[in-house]
């Protein structure tokens, strides 16, 4: 016992940071500037590794250091060990009610106009002093937000959080509708097959996409939507609609939001489509926290009150 505590007196216990980092971002650049510290600060903190390990750790591969064997091994257990570490001087007792907090929620588009108005509603009367810092998370790679800690959760499509270090949390899903102004008359009353592919249609394409489920649906039954225009962010969409003869697609839930604003018509698709899962995310290191726990707890219950059946 005490000569492991003599062996730790000899290690820069910071030098563990590092090396987490430099497993998360596989560049001495850009873990410099998550750490604060220069280029050439870091690379003086890899030769330190490299001396306490006795291994080279991460050699350069192109344009990213790749790790080797040791490094691999030594990842997960010093991850883990910075994680309990990180509790142990955090174990507060949380209030929210009286607690001042800020939480960063990284969220889909097609989600936010569902969550965030229940959500922003009960932390002015439960938690007045918690505020929440919105971010669009984009890309396929939306995870890196959680590991780089610039966010506390992330809500999105479940097919686009990676696992590692992450813990994940299913929440419901949202199945594709059609929303038109109500005299369109591509619909008349009852929205066909006929007229969906008549029209001409603005199509929702997140950044994180090459093509929709929708337009893949329809490549399979052998059609394609006319599309003369692709949006990344649906904003913009309903209003378009609502004065044209226009139609567009959006998840369910999304969709009735817009349409009790601007007096649009909902219409169930003329074809089957695979709905979207959504779940929420999580960095390892959270797991334990009582803010954090608290706060995905109150996602959980504002999604069962808006009445989108969570699944655990």
């Amino acid at each position: 016992m005490h000569s492991n505590k003599k062996n730790l007196q000899k290690v820069d216990l910071n030098l563990l940071v590092a090396f987490d980092v430099l497993m998360t971002e596989r560049s001495v650049t850009q873990a410099g500037r998550v750490l604060g510290i220069t280029q050439a600060a870091m690379s003086n903190t890899l030769k330190r590794l490299r001396q306490t390990f006795n291994d080279p750790l991460f050699i350069k591969h192109g344009h990213t250091m790749a790790p080797t064997a040791l490094a691999l091994k030594l990842s997960d257990p010093i991850t883990k060990a910075l994680d309990h570490a990180q509790l142990l001087l955090k174990r507060e007792q949380f209030d929210p009610s009286t607690a001042s907090r800020l939480f960063r929620i990284a969220i889909s588009d097609c989600v936010s106009s569902v969550l965030i108005p229940p959500l922003l509603n009960h932390l002015r009367q439960k938690a007045p002093r918690i505020h929440l810092e919105i971010i669009e998370p984009g890309g396929r790679d939306q995870a890196r937000i959680l590991e780089r800690g610039e966010a506390d959760l992330l809500i999105t499509w479940f097919q686009w959080v990676t696992a590692g270090k992450l813990h994940l949390h299913r929440l419901f899903e949202m199945k594709f509708v059609c929303i038109a102004r109500p005299d369109n008359p591509h619909v008349n009353g009852h929205l066909s097959l006929e007229g969906f592919l008549a029209a001409d249609h603005i199509q929702f394409l997140p950044t994180e996409l090459t093509n929709t489920p929708v337009d893949e649906a329809l490549r399979q039954l052998g059609h394609s939507r006319k599309i003369i225009s692709r949006l990344n962010n649906s904003g913009i969409i309903p209003h378009l609609i609502a004065s044209s003869d226009l139609l567009t697609v959006l998840p369910d839930q999304h969709a009735h939001y817009f349409a009790n604003q601007l007096n649009l018509k909902v219409h169930p698709l003329p074809f089957e489509v695979m709905p979207l899962r959504i779940a929420m995310a999580w960095h390892a290191r959270s797991n334990e926290s009582a803010p954090d726990y608290w706060l995905r707890k109150i996602v959980i219950d504002q999604i069962q009150q808006i009445g989108i059946a969570s699944n655990p």
